[in-house]
């Protein structure tokens, strides 16, 4: 007869590996918010209104998927404190 062995608990460097995963695609995600922000400051100042517009396109698209990956990371992470103590 096998042995029964109990579930692995999840690694910390596991937990850790899928947060750094969030925060690169995150990063990236701010990133190219910042370069097209960069962008329309500098048509506003040319006063081309619609390639500001162009540029702003998808803001909130994009802060939405920041926002909601942030907000299962601080959940991730106040389960995680909540099963060590």
């Amino acid at each position: 007869m096998r042995n029964w062995l109990p579930p692995k608990k999840a690694r910390v460097t596991e937990g850790d590996a899928v947060t750094d995963i969030v925060i690169r695609a995150l990063r990236k995600v701010l990133a190219d918010i910042q370069q097209r922000s960069t962008e329309a400051i500098k048509a506003l100042d040319q006063r081309d209104f619609l390639v500001v517009l162009g540029a702003l396109a998808g803001f909130e698209e994009q802060i939405r998927y920041v926002t909601v990956r942030l907000l299962v990371l601080r959940e991730i992470k106040e389960i995680q404190e909540q099963k060590d103590k």
